[in-house]
């Protein structure tokens, strides 16, 4: 783990933080499709969750003065996507108690049997998820979700164009989410949609 003591600000979210509207619209090219695949499963209108990833990044925008002091950019929308989400599904007409369960879930450590099981069912879910994409897309996908590496990054690693990976990813995505629509319900589901996509 890297040491707080030298504080590396990523050069996306100094510009965010000063207002260049061309680093907005990057970072939204680059995340938005992630938040509407959750926003879009979990409300099952296109409507809603265009309405969410709309609002969300308006959020991020309109408080970009206090972006300086976040230190991990994909973090910090991953917590304001999934809490903008959860809210506005608990002030809708849905199911309040799946609501409140998906909420506990992610805010409180998986110290108990039922959190451990269902943490551990979800993973394992998306795990099969993942496999079953084709290599390419597999790999992109890893490398972005669990290696943290950045689209040009990518593109410069796998000697592709960044037009490839940014393609590529978006189909990776929407074909873990066609298998977890057939693998998973419920909580189970919800929860790897959130790990998957956020």
């Amino acid at each position: 783990m890297k040491n707080n003591s030298t504080h590396h600000t990523d050069p996306l979210l100094l510009r965010l933080s000063e207002g260049d509207e061309s680093a907005f619209r990057e970072f939204f090219h680059t995340y938005s499709h992630h938040v509407y695949h959750v926003a879009l499963l979990m409300t099952k209108s296109t409507e809603l969750a265009e309405d969410m990833v709309q609002e969300i990044f308006l959020k991020i925008w309109l408080n970009r003065a206090a972006l300086p002091g976040v230190e991990n950019l994909k973090g910090y929308l991953f917590i304001n996507a999934r809490n903008h989400i959860l809210n506005e599904l608990r002030k809708g007409s849905h199911n309040l108690q799946f609501t409140t369960a998906l909420l506990n879930y992610f805010s409180e450590p998986a110290d108990n049997p039922e959190q451990a099981l269902l943490r551990k069912e979800s993973r394992s879910v998306l795990r099969q998820a993942i496999a079953h994409l084709p290599t390419r897309q597999r790999l992109i996908y890893q490398l972005n979700k669990e290696k943290g590496l950045k689209q040009d990054e990518i593109a410069a690693q796998l000697n592709i164009s960044k037009h490839t990976v940014r393609n590529s990813l978006a189909q990776a995505l929407q074909n873990i989410r066609h298998f977890l629509e057939r693998a998973a319900t419920g909580l189970v589901l919800a929860v790897c949609v959130i790990e998957a996509f956020l």
